[in-house]
């Protein structure tokens, strides 16, 4: 766990064997989100899991059967959380990051990045339901990618939907 700049807490979990995933990484791209869309009422889950995790959340929870990128859960509901609650959670998938990745040929670390980042715009209110809604999301996604590696050239038009 690690304070973010405003206060919030970041925890990472990671679930899976696809390959090592730096945590404060994934922290910096959580923390560069909430920077740019918003804080959250609490503190921030991430959780990166495999394939078969990803498949059983997905049905569970969106019911659509197989796998998927990223999912967020808002947990924000009810009273006003104290600093140590949990606002959400965001759950990527590191496979699908990796076999995405080398299919579009960048990084995997990048593509797993790009699927925090989207999953924590989410939680702030962003969508990408409409097309209005998801050159927004895109926007977003881009500005806060450019925010973590300003000089690199971060392809953050890779999607797995």
């Amino acid at each position: 766990m690690t304070a973010g700049r405003a206060g919030r807490a970041v925890f990472v979990q990671d679930r899976q064997r696809a390959f090592r995933v730096p945590a404060p990484a994934i922290r910096r791209a959580a923390g560069a989100a909430l920077d740019y869309a918003g804080p959250l009422p609490g503190g921030l889950s991430i959780v990166v899991v495999g394939h078969r995790e990803m498949r059983q959340l997905n049905r569970r929870f969106a019911r659509v059967s197989g796998t998927t990128d990223v999912l967020a859960f808002d947990l924000s509901g009810g009273p006003a959380p104290s600093h140590d609650d949990i606002a959400g959670e965001v759950v990527v998938n590191a496979e699908l990051a990796l076999s995405q990745a080398a299919r579009r040929r960048c990084a995997p670390r990048r593509e797993l990045l790009l699927y925090v980042v989207h999953g924590v715009l989410h939680l702030c209110g962003y969508g990408d339901s409409t097309p209005a809604r998801k050159k927004r999301m895109r926007q977003a996604e881009a500005a806060v990618l450019r925010r973590l590696a300003p000089r690199k050239r971060i392809r953050c038009s890779c999607r797995s939907r």
